[in-house]
């Protein structure tokens, strides 16, 4: 709190804990975050979207009818409804229609003050689409599917209430009135098997039970419909530049993790030879803790996905709000 820092360092250093200073002003940045970015060109009259500000919700579903309407590989599917209400849709990228060759998935937004991740989302999107022409084999040869906020109540909480809001906006029943539940710890693979709360009001509650928050439940059901041929999971996640792979349950990894490595590790090296930024490759708990009930552990342990992998994005802590993978 404001007027304790002098005390924290007092007893840190007491207690011989060392410790680094790494934002000095969180409410500054944030107060940063509200300045659009220099535009790079005129905005799209046929929808609100732009890549130099954070948007609301609507504005990103904008984007997805002008896809939708403008393309004719690109159709949206509303899988189910938040728990306020709010649609949840898929975009799905798919020439001669999906279902007939492997395909990659991207989700973004399961914590809602990472307003980066649907922030890029929609931009890989952008680029998929849009950009077609450039990188045609990447729609011949796969089908895409794309979520990008998969907690939609907790990131318009996040816009209107509380910028540092995680959760989902549930009624977890608490007896003071704490609402939500970390939606990455609610996943039904191994859940509340360390590295989450069973305090309600705690960010990493994970809730009374496996898939007890309706979006996780919309998302893992269309997921499971076509999972037989999706070979990529990406959670989308900020910040730190990290590629993270399962488990994060425990610190065992999965028999073929050294695959899922090796593969981790030329996509980052893609990632440095375009920005100079390093992503550095591990298991969840290797390069941050324990985090049991993730959807990347119930991606690639119970829809049995092939590679699967929650990527933190830039950068590691000075900024955290680059638009950019």
């Amino acid at each position: 709190p404001p007027g304790k820092q002098e005390q924290l360092e007092a007893d840190l250093e007491l207690k011989g804990i060392s410790y680094e200073i790494m934002i000095p002003d969180v409410q500054k940045l944030i107060e940063l975050e509200k300045l659009a970015a220099p535009s790079k060109g005129a905005p799209n009259p046929k929808h609100a979207m732009t890549w130099d500000d954070y948007h609301t919700l609507e504005d990103m579903y904008t984007y997805l009818d002008y896809l939708e309407e403008t393309f004719d590989f690109v159709t949206t599917e509303v899988i189910g409804q938040s728990y306020e209400g709010r649609d949840m849709r898929v975009v799905k990228v798919c020439r001669g229609g999906c279902g007939e060759k492997k395909a990659v998935w991207i989700d973004g937004g399961i914590h809602a003050r990472e307003w980066v991740s649907p922030a890029t989302v929609t931009w890989m999107l952008m680029e998929l689409v849009e950009n077609d022409a450039a990188h045609a084999d990447l729609t011949e040869g796969l089908d895409w599917y794309f979520v990008a906020s998969a907690n939609p109540d907790g990131y318009a909480f996040s816009r209107d209430h509380n910028r540092m809001w995680r959760k989902t906006r549930s009624d977890n029943g608490g007896i003071l009135h704490c609402k939500g539940v970390d939606a990455n710890r609610n996943w039904g693979f191994h859940w509340n098997e360390g590295g989450s709360s069973n305090d309600k009001c705690s960010d990493t509650y994970h809730g009374p039970s496996a898939f007890s928050e309706v979006e996780n439940v919309a998302v893992s059901n269309f997921l499971l419909t076509v999972k037989d041929n999706l070979i990529f999971y990406n959670s989308i996640h900020s910040y730190s530049q990290l590629i993270l792979l399962p488990w994060g349950f425990q610190q065992t990894p999965p028999d073929d993790y050294e695959e899922m490595y090796a593969l981790a590790l030329k996509g980052g090296d893609a990632l440095t030879a375009v920005h100079g930024k390093t992503y550095e490759t591990g298991c969840i708990p290797c390069m941050l803790y324990i985090a049991s009930g993730s959807s990347t552990d119930w991606a690639h342990g119970e829809a049995g996905i092939g590679f699967t992998t929650s990527m933190e994005l830039r950068d590691t802590g000075e900024l955290r709000i680059y638009p950019a993978c």
